[in-house]
């Protein structure tokens, strides 16, 4: 990795501009002045604009990780804290629906303890969190979950009452799916289901779901009834060439102000081959390569970035994401799926496979083999996709990049 000077040296950047790629890594300044305007962006400005006039309204942002969900999410909580709003945000975690409630009640109760709000506030916040700050532990007969989700909301109406704007952000939903067994699943979705049955209709109030495709149609299998209580899905699709393009003049911008609308040293060919064949339209996938690309460039003196330097930076950022990639891998998956990934992986090129024809090859009951391939679908490795009667499974275009010499999709010479 270069040093900031030699970054300005070579380039005039302040330093690697891909570098911070999570919202949590970004000022609301960084994120507003890197920002690329799209389609969902309207319909969040939209929905926005809905509550500031007094409505409600439940939203769901769906995409794959690094698509931009939680950089909109952040972007929603500031704007409503320009208006003064009460605004709260949490990841829930997976596990017990006790767990999940006390998460809930904390992201909510604690905050609104702490802040300069009216007396009343305060104090049903205070006896919510008496209620509920033992809610991990309570026994799961005394549990329930209708009684919580409807609690949250009269809190949310309380506010209300007060003229104020409020919201609830849950980020990374997907952690419910892949932390927790079903029959809890369902009870922690009744929770939501009630939750958003009574904050319909609380004025100036938006509650925002930040979900994966995979989990959010697991959801909507488990427990339909809480997927109709969303008003709104906003669905992140792959970045276009031109979206791409602008996401790295952006970047490159904030980090060289002398130099507007440059994408010095890229050029237009360089992202449109990275994001078409590596980064297959993620932009997070993008930011990641186009760091390592950067890098590698700079480390070989180059002025520009040439075709060369990007095979480079393929296989740097390759290197590194693997890495993480494996240990996930082993921390979610038990020895079973390791197993099934890996051979679709190893021998199946990553697929589409058929699960049918899976089961014979390894010897193993077809609704075994079924019920471990959609949990891999729940945890994000795998797409699902039905023709008709027909199932099919592959692994999802992040894992084509990390794993593409095991895939066999590098050529001999690249790999010497």
């Amino acid at each position: 990795m270069l040093s900031e000077d030699e970054y300005l040296k070579k380039y005039g950047l302040k330093r690697n501009p891909f570098d911070k790629i999570s919202a949590e890594s970004m000022t609301a300044d960084e994120i507003v002045k890197m920002h690329v305007v799209t389609a969902a962006d309207k319909k969040i400005a939209s929905n926005l604009s809905t509550i500031l006039n007094g409505g409600s309204a439940t939203v769901a942002l769906i995409g794959e990780y690094g698509s931009g969900k939680s950089i909109r999410a952040s972007s929603i909580i500031e704007t409503l804290k320009r208006k003064d709003a009460l605004i709260f945000y949490t990841k829930l975690p997976g596990g017990t629906p006790g767990i999940v409630t006390y998460a809930l009640f904390e992201s909510v109760c604690i905050p609104l303890m702490n802040k300069d709000v009216p007396e009343d506030l305060r104090k049903a916040a205070e006896d919510l969190w008496e209620n509920y700050r033992e809610i991990a532990s309570m026994p799961e007969a005394k549990f329930k979950p209708y009684e919580a989700g409807k609690d949250l909301a009269k809190l949310f109406k309380k506010i209300a009452e007060h003229d104020i704007i409020s919201g609830l952000v849950i980020d990374e939903f997907e952690e419910i799916i892949e932390a927790s067994i079903q029959r809890e699943i369902r009870k922690t979705f009744e929770i939501l289901r009630e939750y958003l049955s009574h904050a319909v209709g609380i004025s100036g109030h938006i509650t925002v779901i930040c979900s994966t495709p995979n989990a959010w149609a697991s959801l909507k299998e488990i427990h339909p009834a809480v997927a109709t209580r969303i008003h709104v899905e906003i669905v992140f699709k792959p970045v276009s060439d031109k979206i791409a393009i602008e996401i790295t003049k952006k970047r490159l911008e904030a980090f060289r102000p002398t130099k507007p609308g440059s994408l010095d040293p890229f050029d237009e060919d360089v992202i449109k081959k990275v994001n078409k064949e590596y980064a297959t339209g993620n932009p997070r996938m993008l930011l990641l390569v186009l760091r390592s690309i950067l890098d590698v460039a700079a480390q070989n003196k180059a002025t520009k970035v040439d075709f060369e330097s990007v095979e480079g930076g393929v296989e740097f950022a390759r290197e590194k994401l693997k890495d993480a990639q494996s240990e996930r891998i082993k921390q979610i998956l038990t020895p079973k799926m390791r197993d099934i990934l890996e051979l679709i992986i190893s021998e199946k090129g990553g697929g589409p496979i058929v699960g049918t024809a899976l089961s014979d090859e390894l010897g193993m009951d077809q609704g075994n083999l079924s019920r471990y391939l959609n949990q891999m679908v729940a945890l994000n490795f795998l797409n699902k996709n039905r023709d008709g009667r027909i199932v099919t499974f592959e692994i999802k275009p992040e894992l084509k990049l990390i794993f593409a010499e095991e895939l066999g999709l590098i050529a001999d010479s690249a790999k010497e």
